[in-house]
């Protein structure tokens, strides 16, 4: 059997075989997410999700969710920034674990490429300076709401475990705020959550510490981390290996590697297109390394664990495309 096939510890968690359904946001491209916009998932979103898990997915990760409405992405986007939305979210994750994938979910705050039209609330970032993506000039976040923040990154995954979740993870990736206190395009803070990498990786570390306590030690925590900008000035993924350590010191249980600024899906970009950075950030850890990115063949796929480059592989689009993409994956390892 090959390599994809195989079972792997995650943390306290066993899943069932090396592919992961990463987080899209469906809300905008597909048929998941809050079609009302309410931030809870609608019985299409449930059906989504229990269909990829169904088909042989090793473990499911749900959607970017907000943790507050200041922290709101888009509409339609999920929510889990009340007590009164977990009823809703256990539905999602019964339906993903009853159907043997392991049942995840990706916490996130928008940060400084955030529209008020969209959240309610002004713009904030780790300082003034505007998000690449963005000619609004946020306002820099004070360190008692930097705290603030954190508290909600934390009662959300306190939420998202009474609903059934196996485990959280925690986006500091694509631009969003976790990206932002990482990168120095947008990070330009003089105080602790500024200048040296130490410094900008201290919301993140601080953020799964919170997480973590409120959660327990034996619940999975994961972080999607944001391994190159792509731009001048930017993050680069000999710094995403140094973070990773840090993460790993921390207690997470999985290292989920993709774009910062750049994105998820860099334009131009050949498969496998973060493959080299998530090689440099396994190097640098022992715990497991996922990776997405324009993988869409199995054999491709493969290749990369044998290479010993990453130990999970997250595909996305391909899976939103075509819900049986794992089992004709199998059945490429059985007739090759």
């Amino acid at each position: 059997m090959s390599l994809l096939f195989s079972p792997i510890k995650v943390g306290n968690l066993t899943l069932r075989n090396r592919i992961v359904m990463p987080p899209m946001a469906t809300a905008i491209e597909g048929p998941g997410g809050s079609r009302e916009d309410t931030g809870l998932p609608s019985d299409a979103t449930v059906a989504y999700y229990a269909e990829r898990a169904k088909k042989d997915v090793g473990m499911v990760i749900v959607e970017h969710t907000y943790i507050a409405k200041q922290g709101k992405a888009h509409k339609g986007q999920l929510g889990l920034d009340s007590d009164a939305a977990i009823p809703a979210f256990e539905r999602l994750a019964q339906a993903i674990r009853t159907n043997g994938a392991v049942a995840a979910i990706q916490l996130n705050h928008v940060g400084s490429i955030g529209n008020p039209d969209v959240t309610g609330h002004e713009v904030v970032g780790p300082s003034d300076k505007p998000h690449p993506k963005s000619e609004r000039k946020p306002r820099g976040l004070t360190a008692e709401e930097i705290r603030e923040i954190q508290s909600l990154f934390a009662a959300a995954a306190r939420r998202a475990k009474l609903a059934g979740f196996d485990a959280v993870e925690v986006h500091s990736a694509h631009g969003y705020l976790g990206s932002q206190f990482l990168s120095p395009i947008t990070n330009t803070r003089t105080d602790e959550y500024g200048g040296s990498l130490e410094n900008r990786a201290r919301f993140l570390l601080e953020t799964v510490s919170r997480v973590k306590a409120e959660v327990g030690s034996d619940f999975p925590v994961f972080v999607r981390l944001g391994s190159v900008d792509g731009m001048e000035g930017g993050f680069t993924p000999e710094e995403a290996a140094q973070v990773a350590r840090m993460l790993e010191e921390a207690g997470v249980a999985l290292v989920d590697v993709s774009g910062g600024f750049m994105g998820s899906r860099p334009a131009g970009a050949p498969p496998g297109y973060f493959v080299p950075a998530a090689a440099t950030i396994k190097k640098a850890v022992n715990v497991p390394v996922m990776v997405t990115g324009g993988i869409t063949e199995a054999a491709f796929a493969e290749k990369v664990l044998q290479d010993g480059h990453a130990d999970l592989i997250g595909i996305g689009r391909a899976l939103l495309r075509d819900p049986n993409w794992v089992i004709k994956a199998k059945e490429y390892f059985q007739t090759n």
